[in-house]
């Protein structure tokens, strides 16, 4: 039974200007989770916040701040107990928090990573197949004996736009999970925000490299795991655990949060050809240009009365998509 004056939030800052409420979240005895707004919603201009607070608090070398976690609308703090003081720490992230007073004065660093991808490739075909074979044999989200037409139906679109809609923005980065050097990525362009819902149950089995897409969030499986994203095709790889290539010397990930990838499509053969030069001949270089991101000109760019009634439109396409497609 936990103590009556226990309490999950800690302290919180009220809405203010283009700043959410901030709430300070108990994560454990050395975690604290700072999370915008009571209530979950998916706003990219709040990951655009947590980065910019992140790297201001991580500038200030406090001693006993181990790492961050930052997401798309929350960052994880772990720290030392023993060193720094929760309330210690609140009150730096606070001191941060009030010197940004408008999001559109936000810039921080991301460079541009761009890899090419195969489409409907021979390796994420065998692992729908074996999620076939092996886990839901009636699966509704398997057509022709993979995914890209169903996501295609959910969407309103054909498989030719689906492929034209991944290669034509750029995807964000809003931070790493579910799988080492797995990064979670958000269409910069909401034209292109393909939405699909996820396998029900998921995959025993995906290979290394397979891009998906989960609701409106693209993926790149750094290892071989399991994995519930509806998958259309095989990227480059994004993990090298013997840290042989010279890009994995210091880490064997890469992405990192606020990073932003662009796709163009090959044929299958590129991609083992490139498989062969990263881990085996350890030669092939990366296509990575560092750059700022501005958040007043994507701003400006969003919330043009052009780019919005193509939105409204891919949204009437996907609500008529959605009524058809089979459920999973």
């Amino acid at each position: 039974m936990q103590p009556k004056d226990y309490h999950v939030i800690l302290d919180s800052l009220a809405e203010a200007g283009s700043r959410p409420q901030v709430l300070f979240r108990q994560a454990g005895d050395g975690f604290l989770q700072v999370e915008y707004g009571e209530n979950p919603r998916f706003n990219l201009v709040d990951s655009f916040r947590v980065l910019t607070v992140n790297g201001a608090v991580k500038g200030k070398r406090i001693p006993g701040l181990f790492e961050t976690v930052p997401g798309i609308r929350t960052n994880l703090y772990h720290f030392d107990p023993e060193v720094l003081s929760v309330r210690k720490l609140i009150g730096e992230i606070k001191e941060v928090e009030e010197s940004i007073s408008e999001v559109m004065e936000i810039e921080f660093e991301s460079r541009l990573i761009t890899l090419p991808i195969a489409f409907e490739d021979s390796e994420t075909k065998k692992c729908v197949q074996k999620y076939v074979k092996e886990v839901r044999p009636d699966a509704p989200n398997v057509i022709n004996g993979y995914n890209i037409e169903y996501m295609a139906l959910c969407n309103g679109v054909s498989v030719a736009e689906i492929k034209n809609m991944v290669c034509s923005t750029e995807w964000y980065n809003s931070g790493n999970g579910f799988w080492p050097g797995g990064g979670f990525f958000w269409p910069l362009d909401p034209r292109r925000a393909i939405v699909v819902p996820k396998y029900n149950p998921p995959r025993t089995w995906t290979p290394e490299g397979t891009v998906g897409i989960g609701g409106p969030c693209l993926y790149v499986y750094p290892t071989p795991t399991g994995g519930g994203y509806q998958v259309f095709g095989r990227t480059i790889p994004i993990f090298q655990f013997s840290q042989k290539h010279p890009l994995f010397k210091d880490n064997p990930t890469f992405f990192r949060a606020g990073d932003r990838i662009r796709f163009f499509e090959v044929p299958e053969e590129e991609i083992l050809r490139i498989y062969q030069h990263v881990h085996v001949e350890t030669d092939y270089e990366y296509d990575i240009k560092s750059g700022t991101f501005v958040v007043k000109d994507w701003l400006d760019f969003y919330n043009s009365g052009s780019v919005q009634q193509e939105v409204g439109e891919l949204l009437a396409k996907q609500e008529a998509g959605t009524r058809i497609a089979p459920k999973v």
